[in-house]
């Protein structure tokens, strides 16, 4: 599959695009800290190609957090949003159809007007693009497109998880130090990665449980030959592993 090109310039890069009889503006819309916007104004504002092309980057960007989040609980490491949250748009290695590619084809706007569409989009710092010699290269979407185009699409924003709840991946590490007992979970590859697992985004959260004086797991000195350590539950974490034991498995029911 080719990469078409798309110029820089258009009907709405000059700021001649009607919606609904009207001009857009060519200067960008800032919105400061705490500013508020009407997002169904904004929303309403645009024009059903532009909302189409919204929408296309909006499900990219969610699949591509639905990805990261499973990657991270694979035991990957976990990466900046500025890397991940840029959707690649050209085929990778010119060949496979990127995701963000194929939404747009599927919502029908790749055509030698996308350029224009995806400027109109940026200049109300919906979106931001990547672009060489006038090829697009990848998009990323802004807070406020995020925001417009879930208003837009009567979504809502994922809800945050209570005060000193463990993330799934954090469970699946208090269950595998659980079931180690005494015998722990020893550093084998010798990274720090113990089980699997992060130290610094799984491990270190449960070592500093909120609301535990000695946490729910402690790293533990011990020698084979030389010091090595491992992951020990401590008994706090015994006890809250029973007592929550039910509630994770509701939760969690794949763990």
């Amino acid at each position: 599959m080719g990469l078409e090109n798309f110029p820089k310039t258009g009907a709405e890069g000059r700021g001649q695009e009607t919606q609904s009889g009207s001009t857009l503006s060519g200067g960008p819309e800032k919105v400061g800290r705490g500013q508020r916007v009407n997002k169904e104004e904004i929303w309403q504002e645009l024009n059903q190609r532009q909302r189409d092309t919204l929408t296309a980057v909006y499900r990219a960007d969610q699949n591509a957090e639905q990805s990261e989040a499973a990657r991270w609980r694979r035991g990957s490491s976990r990466r900046a949003a500025e890397i991940w949250r840029r959707l690649q748009y050209p085929p990778f290695g010119g060949v496979v159809e990127t995701p963000l590619h194929r939404l747009l084809r599927e919502a029908g706007v790749i055509d030698p007007g996308l350029g224009s569409t995806l400027q109109a989009l940026e200049r109300r710092n919906l979106i931001q693009c990547g672009w060489t010699d006038g090829d697009l290269l990848w998009v990323r979407l802004a807070n406020l497109g995020r925001a417009i185009a879930r208003g837009g699409l009567g979504e809502q924003p994922p809800k945050k998880s209570p005060k000193g709840q463990l993330k799934q991946r954090q469970w699946e590490a208090l269950v595998t130090a659980y079931q180690a007992g005494d015998e722990g979970i020893k550093d084998n590859a010798g990274v720090g990665d113990y089980g699997g697992f992060s130290y610094r985004w799984t491990w270190a959260r449960l070592r500093d449980y909120y609301g535990s004086d000695d946490g729910l797991i402690s790293e533990v000195q011990y020698w084979e030959g030389r010091s090595r350590y491992k992951i020990q539950i401590t008994p706090k974490g015994r006890e809250f592993y029973e007592a929550n034991r039910d509630f994770y498995q509701n939760l969690y029911p794949n763990t």
